[in-house]
């Protein structure tokens, strides 16, 4: 599942998630790279993907976005 949000093939990563026996699990373990990679990373990149983010507005329902390969 994460290599496929890595490719940006949403609709891949959501079928994974939706036929796991561990939902919870998998999104804790995405929810903790995201951790890992906010902890890791210089202050002003952050603030620039945040702001980038809320500038952008509310993102796209999860796998409405097509995967372009």
């Amino acid at each position: 599942m994460f290599e496929a949000i890595r490719e940006g093939n949403q609709p891949a990563a959501l079928r994974l998630l939706q036929t796991s026996a561990a939902r919870e699990a998998v999104l804790g373990g995405l929810l903790g790279l995201i951790e890992l990679y906010f902890r890791n990373e210089e202050d002003d990149k952050i603030e620039g993907f945040l702001a980038a983010a809320h500038s952008a507005g509310p993102p796209p329902a999860f796998g409405c976005k097509p995967f372009l390969p």
